[in-house]
Order: structure tokens, then sequence, then C-alpha cells
């Protein structure tokens, strides 16, 4: 850049560079609507499970519309791998470039990465880049992998190719993509829709170009971004310093069944900015719940600006005081050939680092959460459409209480908290499945001064064979109050045979896998029902899953809740009866009125 150039870069005032920082942030939501209303897939447009990125030429984040939060610096992460790897030395106007291999992505198989570049007079200005989830890329088994041992078996791999070129489809690399895929229409229809959110990304960058000048926009960008960075820096500044620990575990890794798998964190902070250390998690397991490292960066992320800047757009400014601590090997840091499919870690770590942190803040950080998603997912052909789909439904949560407030109902986890759920009516239509019922789980939330929130019910009964799975990874331990509060229940799967069939026993054996049995946790002796977390199967007509969310975590001791919010809750269905009495030591008479003097006599 020439002296005087650099001179006018030099005198962009205030108030453009806000323009400029707000057009990019427009640009990615534009980005997103594109992808939502051209997307195939439920898990897309229902859902949000995507995550879209614009980047400058030195492959800084600009501004994102992060549907899955999680994916919140995986894919910064991976696309400074796709430069390193040298992919985009020949990226030129209108190609568009594919990575799925999971240790450059940082997730899975069915994330991949499409990259394209924007031009300005010829040169490489900026990058869009956006993941979604995949319906099917050709894994082991349909729906979602629960038990591989490598990733070979999770899936094609595409390495960095360009599946467009000069604006034109590469039609090899997608006669392999269908060939791979027992969806090959959607993911097609969700490869296009993606392309299509790429090119908006690219002509909106363009347009800011053309409009203001390079000199200006990456006068603008290295202005927003150092801004980003102070103002991360001056929330850090006022958060306590030291170091603090953390542990929390995983029900197993889907290969070995009854083997706990450890969370551990070692999370700093000081005038340098946070560092969180994996090192004292378990190493690699068998199963695929390790972690690509690229997630593993994006937890942090999202914790460190829960904490700092919350409130703003996302800028690569705002996380360059992170440093994540995870060796090779590591559970948290995933290497070749470890399988890495189900990404459920990444939930657990963001509970576990919060847990460290609450032992400095505990008047800022609220109690556990209901620690999981839950609900089942369901795969299969699509009756309507004769297609293979894959509907995740996602149960909501209880978040737990605060020191000035009761937890949440019916929220999703931290880690994909801008998700949303499938409607009932989705369901319904779509699928062989009646929804018989949907709604608060009474008594979830744990107990405490302040309650924890309420996680949810939702019951399946199946019309027709279908599949069905369920991801939980937290169902055997339970999540933790804060200062005297309570822990939730723990999240419950119960399925049901039809008690009609006189063949269910073996239809069940043959068909239906249980990777976490919970019988004796809950103590069920019911031959009709097995309580479960994760397991996966092919289920038949009168078939029933029953799902019930764990809540948070209580704050203080529940005793000390007033006897008036107690009564209020049982009026709302969120605590029973007997739980008040149990509990809270509050007793209500038949007419829900306080019985002062048991309640007086039950607190002692």
């Amino acid at each position: 850049m020439s002296a005087a150039t650099q001179q006018k870069a030099d005198a962009v005032d205030a108030a453009t560079i806000e323009v400029i920082r707000h057009y990019i942030v427009s640009a990615a939501r534009e980005m997103e609507r594109t992808l939502v209303r051209t997307a195939y897939s439920t898990i897309i447009y229902e859902i949000n499970d995507f995550g879209l990125s614009i980047f400058d030429r030195k492959l800084r984040l600009l501004g994102d519309s992060t549907g899955l939060s999680v994916f919140l610096g995986a894919n910064e992460y991976a696309v400074l791998k796709c430069r390193d790897m040298g992919l985009f030395d020949d990226l030129a106007p209108g190609d568009v470039l594919m990575m799925s291999i999971p240790y450059v992505t940082g997730t899975h198989t069915n994330d991949a990465i499409l990259v394209q570049g924007a031009f300005h007079e010829g040169e490489l200005v900026a990058y869009t880049c956006v993941r979604a989830h995949w319906t099917d890329i050709g894994g082991k088994d349909p729906g979602y992998i629960l038990d591989s041992t490598s990733i070979h078996q999770e899936g094609l791999m595409m390495p960095g190719i360009k599946i467009v070129e000069g604006g034109v489809p590469n039609e090899t690399a997608l006669r392999i993509m269908r060939a791979n895929s027992r969806a090959p229409v959607t993911i097609m229809g969700d490869m296009n829709a993606e392309i299509a959110s790429l090119r908006v990304g690219c002509e909106r960058m363009e347009e800011l170009y053309a409009k203001y000048g390079e000199a200006t926009v990456e006068a603008a960008i290295d202005r927003f971004l150092d801004v980003g960075e102070a103002q991360a820096r001056a929330a850090l500044a006022d958060l306590p310093k030291g170091t603090w620990e953390a542990e929390n575990w995983m029900d197993n890794d889907g290969v070995d069944r009854d083997r706990l798998v450890r969370v551990h964190v070692k999370v700093t902070l000081d005038d340098d900015g946070m560092t969180v250390d994996f090192s004292g998690s378990s190493d690699r397991v068998r199963g695929p719940i390790n972690l690509a490292i690229g997630m593993t960066h994006a937890v942090c992320r999202i914790v460190f600006k829960s904490l700092t800047t919350p409130d703003e757009p996302s800028n690569g400014g705002q996380f360059r005081p992170i440093k994540v601590i995870a060796p090779e090997g590591n559970l948290f840091h995933a290497v070749y050939p470890a399988p890495v499919f189900t990404i459920w870690a990444s939930v657990v770590a963001i509970e576990t680092i919060y847990k460290a942190l609450a032992v400095a803040m505990p008047e800022a950080m609220p109690a556990g959460s209901g620690g999981d998603l839950g609900d089942p997912g369901f795969y299969g052909i699509e009756p309507h459409t004769g297609r293979q789909v894959w509907h995740q439904t996602n149960a909501g949560m209880g978040w737990g209480a605060r020191a000035d407030m009761d937890g949440m109902n019916a929220v999703h986890h931290i880690s994909m908290c801008t998700l949303k759920n499938v409607p009932v009516e989705v369901i319904e239509s779509r699928l062989p499945v009646m929804v018989t019922e949907s709604g608060l789980n009474q008594d979830s939330g744990g107990p405490g001064r302040n309650r924890g929130g309420l996680g949810t019910v939702r019951n399946f009964r199946f019309l027709d064979g279908f599949g069905a799975l369920s991801i939980v990874k937290k169902s055997k331990t339970p999540g933790w109050g804060m200062e005297g509060g309570e822990a939730g229940p723990m999240n419950l799967g119960i399925l049901k045979p039809n008690p009609d069939d006189p063949d269910w026993e073996a239809r069940w054996a043959r068909d239906v896998v249980i990777y976490s049995d919970n019988d004796e946790v809950w103590g069920n002796t019911d031959p009709l029902q097995k309580h479960v977390g994760m397991y996966r199967g092919e289920f038949g007509p009168g078939d029933e899953i029953l799902f019930r969310a764990d809540g948070g975590g209580g704050y203080g001791p529940a005793f000390e809740r007033e006897p008036e919010r107690v009564r209020d809750d049982v009026i709302d269905g969120y605590v029973s009866r007997e739980a008040a009495r149990e509990r809270y030591g509050v007793a209500l008479t038949d007419d829900l009125e306080i019985d002062a003097a048991e309640t007086k006599r039950l607190r002692g």
C-alpha cells in the first residue's frame, strides 16, 4: 500500500468503520437467510445446524451467522488449516472448495466446509465459508454414527477439492458424492443451497470493496478487529484472576459401554487472557466421542465470548486473548485415525469450563444445566417422498439457577443455544410417528433457593416401522447445584415395546442397540420398558419412545426458598406437591394453601 493510500486509510472516520462492520455482519446474515430458504433438510432449515463466516484476505474472522453456536471458531480453524495446506493458492473467481476431513474442519464428515473467494479488481480480498450438517455422506450407519472405531467408518472425506470451478460444477466430484450417499437428492439440494449462500456473501463483499475502495475497507477491518480485542480485554480486566479446575463425566464412548469418560479442564484467567487446558481429560477413546481440536477451540470461544463480548457481533479480534491446550492424542485433540463423529464431548466440555469458573465467580455463574440435548432423531425412508432422511428433534432442557434468578425452562444447551427444535407438526407430517405428549418435565429443576429450570418431556409413538436413535451422553451422572443447591434428576429415555406384539423381544434383540442401559440407575424392574441413555434401533408400530430431559441445578439451599414461591411452582405445575414437601419443606393443603404450622415443623 502506497504512502498516499495508507494516509487515506488512516483518515477513515468512526462512522464509516461502523457502517462497514455492520455491512459485513448483515452480509453474513443474508447468507444465512439464503441457506435456510433454499435447503432441503429440516436439520438445516428447521434446526439451524449450520455456521456461516466471512474472512478477510488474511483469513481473519470479520463476521458470522452462527446457527450452531459450537461452530463459532471451528470455521476459522478450518480455513486457516486449508490455507496452510496450500488449498487456496489457485482459488479463482467462481471456484468453490470443499473440505470434509474432520481433523481439518474441526467437526465430523457430515459437517463439510465450502469456501469461495471474493475478488476486487482481479485480486482475492475475502473468503466466504459455510458448513451445514448433511443428511448422509456414506458413513457406516444412517442417521448418526454412535459406535465407529475408525474415521474410515464415518463417511466420505473430501480433501479440499473444487466442487465448482470457474462457476461450473465439477460433475466428477458430484457423482462420487452422490454414489456415496444414501440421500443423493437431498445432499445435492443442500449443497446448492450452501453454494448460493457463498455466492451472496461474495457479491456483498465485492460490492463493499467497489463502493469504498480497498484502502478504506481494509483500514476499517484493521480498526474494528483491534476494537474487538480491546473490548474483550477490557471485560477480562474486570474478572478475577487465578486458576481453577473442574471435572465431569460422559456416559461412555459408544464402544466400551461400561466405562465413564473423564472430562477435566484447568482454566486460567490472567492479564494475558484465558487459557483452557484439557490435558487432564481422558486420552483418546475407542469410540467416536473424540473431538477434533478445531471444535475444542470453538468450545472455549463460546465461554470466553459469553464472559467478555456477549452482546457484540463476533469477529476475530475478540478471540485473540484465548489459548487452548490439548495434547495430540487427548480426548480433545483427536488425530488420525481416531473416530470423531459423535461430537458430544463439546457439550460436556462447555459445562465443565463453566463449572471451573463458578468457583471463582459464584455470584456470576449459573449452576449446571441439564447437560445434554436428548430427544430422539429419526432416520429411514420418508413415506411421502421416498427419500432417506434424518430428522433430529432436540429436547429443551433446564438451565441452572443463578444467584439472582431461577434457571430458564425448556431451552437448548448453551453449546447449541441458537438451535431450534422441530415442531410437532413437522414430525407428524413427515414421519410415521405421533407425538403423544410434549411439555415440561415436572420436578426436573434442581431444588434451591433459586430453582433450576425445567427440562422437557416428549413421548413418541410409532405408527409404522422407522429408525430412531438418541445421542445422550449425560444420563449416568448428575449435574450440579451451587451454594447448597441441588442437581436435577438426570436425563432419562424410556423405550416401550408394543405390548400386543408377541414377537417384540426377538425383534428388539435383533433391531435395537442400547449403549447406555440405565435400568439399574433408576431401579427399573418393569420388563415392558427399558430405561436408557444412548440407543439406536428400528422400531415397529405401537412401540414408544419417551424422553425426560434433565433440568438445571438449584442455587442456594432449597429450604431458603420462600414458601410463596414454592406454592406458585406447584400451581404452575413446575413442582409436585410431594416434592414441595420433601425437597423444599413446604406443606400445602388440598386447596394449595400454605400450611404454615406444618411448613415450620418441616423446616425445623
